[in-house]
């Protein structure tokens, strides 16, 4: 009897249809099934947690704070994925199960029987986050209570509004189904099928399945045998009509929406706008496999080949992003070549008059020290988004405020790259605005929770609802069109929670730089079509690229180019402060390739990519200016703030696994790219030390020293990360830094 009770049980579980949909997904349906389990992978930190993936979801920002309201955003977009998830599905397996045909509200059956990933998705969603909430933003259980509450709201709204759009179209039942029939005989098109008697032993016997309806109970599916196929077919082609309609109107929302990014309440969560690009690429694929079937696969590989080929030929599909400011007329644009950037080497006389102006900005700085022979300080900062920003600026200000001002007082070249130079960047405009009685106190907390502010929410909604589709809006700089982009979003942002403080052209530096009034910046990009580095800064700098102490067969690379001289005539003074630093800080597709005013295209990305500590400009700058530091010095402070330490305290090595075995040779190009460069720079620097005549103290601040000390690499930092980068200048080993900083500068005093 118990036998029998077992085997009946399993007969019913074996016909449960939300079992039978989860195994036709993982048979049928492997896209979706690789989209959850990206999902998945996010929300646990597998993926994308060394740059603060995970944090986008778990602790959403809107408006500057996290909030009810952010997390029913986030709640609403993923309600909007799950919807894709239920569309795609039904377009995919519905036809498989012909009961579906004859029951009420087909489509709303077929979710709530493939809604167990989706739900599982929720629970686990909300067991992460109050666990995020709870230990690192130190949230009360009021607030958890609220997050939870909004974010279901979030989910929940979507799918309403959705399954308002699908109740009046998927209404017919069986029964009405014979009368829509053209059949001349709608009573036998109904009760009997067209299937001769003899080819019910040739077929499988229908199954039977047992689903949930209405009410949450569960129902026996009814035969259908009795119909028509081809009437069968008739339903389920109308209700895939109707789902790709659902998903045209839901994408073309999604992209008007992004029009409106310029209005604060459109600047969503960026986790919200990862789920939505998921939820647009979901729905266009089934949209095109509900209409194109098989053919779609081909269609799509001879679109993307018919694009790359028209973006070649034809200023289609280019997506170029421009350099604010700059000249992008036909008759201004330069060759880039081995050739043209030869002549530019040796243009005549232009190393001599750059080497002359450094000279005199050197001059001016002595004077403005006082001293007879002072200590020449070099800062050095690292690449790192809003991590670095904020750790460079926490040091720069605790260590002037500390010293009463001495460290810019004798701070005379900044160089680095990406984030570094962001808050770099700040923390000299606000003492040159202090200088100037703009501003009443170069050391308030507000300029430090500035540049802590998000950066990422109107860049990642411009990526999800502009940028992969249409970029046909533009705007104005200095009488120049330009398109809008990610890129203009981010410095928009950047101008947005800065006060517009940095709201200059590259150009109106010169003067004060030329005057010692701030220190000299040097900003690296890499050139991506060859590797060479841009050399940009408001003054010429051939005196670097162009040595002529330098032997010749050393120097025939041509590796470093002037941005000055090249783009000498695309007014490159005028070019926007914000796209220098962007240029500087162009993350690999998280904001796009500047292109330069150059045939072809000179493309630059993020100067971390050559020197993200800015290790090579600083040995340029000395080993050029060599002679005038010797004899009017008493040696360098090079002051490097770096994100991470050399070598992490508790740095473990794991074991090799056979999958690493395979991973390991690609993976060490990116999981060692920071360290490859260390021991470079180390071994370069060593070198100028021994060689140079003069004395030269590295001081080091770090940010991350142990292995435990986790910030992500992002544009977006949480509350405790913020808190972390704070409490990291009182470190032992930050503190020492700062003794020995403190004693160099008093001891070049008394000399």
């Amino acid at each position: 009897m118990r036998h029998l009770r077992l085997i009946r049980f399993l007969k019913i579980i074996g016909a449960f249809f939300p079992i039978h949909i989860i195994f036709a997904q993982l048979k049928y349906n492997l896209i979706s099934m690789f989209y959850w389990a990206f999902l998945f992978m996010l929300i646990s930190g597998s993926f994308g947690k060394a740059f603060g993936v995970p944090y986008l979801f778990l602790s959403p920002e809107y408006l500057g704070n996290v909030s009810a309201w952010s997390f029913a955003l986030l709640g609403f977009s993923i309600g909007g994925f799950i919807m894709a998830f239920n569309t795609y599905s039904y377009i995919k397996l519905g036809p498989r199960y012909s009961f579906l045909a004859i029951v009420s509200r087909p489509f709303y059956k077929f979710c709530i029987n493939n809604s167990f990933i989706p739900v599982l998705f929720i629970f686990y969603y909300i067991y992460k986050m109050t666990q995020f909430q709870r230990i690192e933003e130190l949230s009360s259980f009021w607030n958890l209570f609220i997050y939870t509450f909004s974010f279901l709201g979030g989910i929940f709204a979507f799918i309403i509004l959705s399954l308002f759009y699908f109740f009046p179209t998927t209404r017919e039942r069986g029964e009405k189904l014979a009368q829509e029939d053209s059949s001349t005989n709608p009573i036998q098109s109904v009760t009997q099928s067209s299937t001769k008697w003899y080819n019910y032993f040739r077929t499988e016997h229908e199954k039977t399945h047992h689903y949930i309806g209405k009410g949450l109970k569960i129902y026996q599916s009814r035969s259908t045998k009795h119909l028509d196929k081809a009437i069968i077919e008739h339903v389920f082609a109308k209700n895939r009509i109707n789902a790709s309609i659902f998903e045209i109107l839901t994408i073309v929302a999604f992209i008007i929406s992004g029009q409106f990014i310029d209005y604060p309440l459109f600047e969503f969560p960026a986790g919200m706008s990862i789920i939505l690009l998921l939820t647009m690429i979901h729905m266009l694929f089934s949209a095109l496999m509900s209409w194109f079937h098989r053919w779609t696969y081909p269609i799509l590989f001879a679109s993307i080949a018919l694009m790359n080929y028209l973006s070649v030929t034809t200023e289609l599909f280019t997506f170029k992003n421009f350099a604010y400011g700059l000249d992008y007329s036909d008759s201004k644009t330069q060759d880039y070549s081995i050739n043209a950037i030869e002549l530019n080497y040796k243009k005549n006389h232009s190393e001599v008059e750059s080497k002359k102006n450094i000279i005199s900005i050197l001059e001016n700085w002595k004077k403005k020290t006082g001293e007879k022979k002072p200590k020449l300080i070099l800062l050095n900062t690292s690449g790192g988004g809003s991590r670095s920003a904020l750790w460079t600026f926490t040091v720069l200000q605790n260590c002037d405020q500390a010293l009463n001002e001495q460290l810019t007082e004798h701070l005379n070249l900044i160089t680095g790259a990406s984030g570094g130079m962001v808050g770099a960047a700040y923390y000299r405009e606000i003492c040159l605005r202090n200088n100037k009685n703009e501003i009443p106190n170069r050391y308030a907390k507000k300029y430090g929770d500035n540049l802590s502010k998000d950066l990422l929410n109107k860049l990642a909604f411009s990526i999800s609802t502009n940028d992969l589709f249409f970029r046909y809006r533009s705007f104005s700089y200095d009488n120049k069109k330009y398109t809008r982009d990610r890129g203009y979003a981010f410095e928009e942002h950047l101008h947005e929670n800065t006060e517009n403080l940095l709201q200059h052209n590259l150009g109106y530096y010169k003067s004060y730089e030329q005057r010692a009034e701030i220190p000299l910046m040097i900003f690296s990009p890499t050139i991506v079509n060859d590797g060479r580095r841009l050399l940009m800064s408001s003054q010429s700098l051939s005196f670097i690229t162009k040595n002529k102490d330098c032997p010749t067969q050393v120097s025939s690379s041509f590796e470093n180019i002037d941005y000055q001289s090249f783009f000498s005539e695309n007014n490159p003074q005028e070019m926007r402060f914000s796209s220098v630093l962007r240029a500087s800080a162009t993350f690999p597709f998280i904001m796009p390739m500047m292109t330069m005013p150059t045939e072809p295209g000179m493309q630059l990305m993020d100067a971390g990519i050559r020197d993200n500590y800015g290790t090579k400009t600083t040995m340029d700058y000395l080993f050029s200016l060599e002679k005038w530091i010797k004899e009017n010095t008493s040696g360098v402070i090079i002051l490097e703030i770096r994100d991470t330490k050399r070598i992490l305290s508790n740095e473990l090595y794991d074991h090799i696994s056979l999958t690493h075995k395979i991973t390991l040779p690609f993976g060490n190009m990116y999981n060692n790219f920071p360290r490859t460069q260390d021991f470079d720079q180390e071994q370069l620097l060593k070198l100028g030390i021994k060689s140079f005549s003069f004395p030269i103290d590295i001081i080091s601040f770090n940010l991350r020293e142990s292995r435990n000390d986790h910030i992500s690499l992002s544009w977006h930092l949480t509350k405790q990360e913020k808190n972390k980068i704070a409490q990291a200048f009182y470190s032992v080993n930050n503190q020492t830094s700062f003794e020995r900083l403190k004693a160099l500068i008093a001891h070049k005093k008394t000399i």
